[in-house]
This record gives structure tokens, sequence and C-alpha cells, in this order.
């Protein structure tokens, strides 16, 4: 869309995997669209470093940026594991929502479940 002129709102991608040499899917394509402009590209190596870093940390760091775009329509996409990546992404993004947007659980959760039923919040997961 970028790339044909379109305006396109703010894409950011949280990338995980556990080793970036072997893992490391559309590597040249995503650090191309991330030096256009296109994408602001957060990657979690989780058996890369002593310490392990998972897309849910990523998210943690983010969490403004993240609620700030939920506030103004943004869609969020997962796609991975349905054992542990997404449930712990899940369970990221509802504390997103309950500490920015000052929600108790049951609020927090009925946010996310309008999400779901909007198509702003889609999964894409395999165990």
């Amino acid at each position: 869309i970028v790339r044909e002129g379109r305006e396109c709102g703010e894409n950011l991608l949280f990338f995980g995997c556990r080793h970036e040499n072997k893992d490391f899917l559309y590597e040249e394509e995503l650090k191309e669209f991330e030096s256009e402009g296109i994408i602001q590209l957060y990657t979690a190596f989780s058996r890369d470093t002593d310490k392990k870093v998972y897309v849910q940390n990523l998210m943690e760091q983010e969490s403004l940026k993240i609620w700030e775009l939920l506030e103004s329509g943004a869609h969020i996409y997962v796609c991975g594991d349905a054992k542990r990546m997404a449930r712990d992404v899940h369970k990221q993004l509802l504390e997103i929502v309950k500490d920015y947007g000052k929600m108790e659980q049951t609020e927090a959760e009925t946010y996310v479940i309008g999400l779901e039923n909007s198509f702003r919040y889609q999964k894409d997961v395999w165990s």
C-alpha cells in the first residue's frame, strides 16, 4: 500500500522465534520494510541470549504505543504457536488494556472481545 503511494497507518511488527540465524523468516524483506519506514520491527530470538526474550516482553516495552494505536482503530494479527505464544500474547494484550485503559479485568476482557468481534484482533494459530 505504502509503495503504491497510498496512505497507511503506523505498522508495528513483533516477530519472535528461537534463533535469528535459523528461524528469521522473511528477514530481508522485513528489514527492507523497516528501512523504508513501512513497519517498525521488533524481534525476539528466545534462544540467542542468556535471558529468554519473547514477543510479549517486547509488547510490554511498547505498551503505551500499542494502547494508543488500539484507541485510534488499530488491528492486531497474531500468528504462530497456539499452546504458549498466542496465550502469552493474549495475556499481555489484556494487561495493556487494563493498565492504559484503567480497566478492571472483566472490562479489559470485554474490550478485547469487542476487538475480536469487530475483526480488529485476529489469530492464525496452531498447536
